[in-house]
């Protein structure tokens, strides 16, 4: 039998020439005109080793879901600026170095933990119960797929904005609700669910991100 995961996971997959992310601001990005920003989906340690690595530690935060964007934004301006390389223009080469790479792990702990999707990955790494495999059989949500699919075949089938926005709104819709009930289920220590509710949010982050590539091939 056919693998219906893997059959939606190649049908929704965005076009390789579109490089938009799956965030919220991104998408406000291409609406507004500016330019969209690829979110880091990964760090370093001082040693190389990526599986210690803590993002919400780089940043001076629990280990949490919810996390007011306010306060999380102050923080990394915060960080940013002690670290600017101008406050190191008469130091030492290694020193200078050390701050640019502290930058960059700040930068791009940002961008995980600003993101709700990698937040989410990320923390379900730090439980020690990671997404390793896409086609899990244990997190697939198979009414989900025929639902993608069904999606998918309206993102084919529109040739405007005008076609496609509705899409996009509801889908949009979609993530928030998702959203809602990862952090209700983080705070609950449900992390099962977590991961069960994760696996969809990463469909409708790729449907949003489909949607935003085809608004862009539209008129081009």
């Amino acid at each position: 039998m056919m693998n219906l995961f893997a059959v939606t996971l190649r049908r929704a997959a965005p076009s390789s020439i579109c490089r938009y992310g799956a965030s919220s601001s991104n998408i406000a990005a291409r609406f507004s005109g500016a330019a969209a920003t690829t979110t880091p989906s990964s760090s370093r340690t001082q040693d190389g080793n990526e599986n210690e690595i803590d993002h919400f530690r780089i940043l001076g935060f629990e280990r949490t879901f919810t996390i007011p964007m306010d306060e999380l934004k102050a923080k990394y301006k915060h960080l940013m600026k002690d670290l600017h390389p101008d406050r190191y223009a008469t130091a030492s080469k290694e020193v200078s170095a050390q701050k640019g790479s502290m930058a960059t792990d700040v930068t791009r702990a940002y961008g995980i933990v600003g993101d709700p999707l990698l937040r989410s990955l990320h923390l379900l790494e730090l439980h020690g119960t990671p997404i390793e495999e896409m086609n899990d059989q244990s997190i697939i949500d198979h009414t989900l797929l025929f639902e993608v699919m069904e999606i998918r075949e309206q993102i084919e089938d529109a040739s405007t904005d005008e076609e496609l926005r509705p899409i996009l709104q509801s889908s949009l819709a979609k993530k928030d609700e998702l959203i809602d009930q990862l952090a209700e289920a983080f705070r609950e220590g449900r992390v099962d669910d977590a991961k069960r509710i994760t696996a969809k949010l990463q469909y409708w982050a790729r449907i949003e991100e489909t949607i935003v590539c085809k608004m862009t091939s539209v008129h081009t």
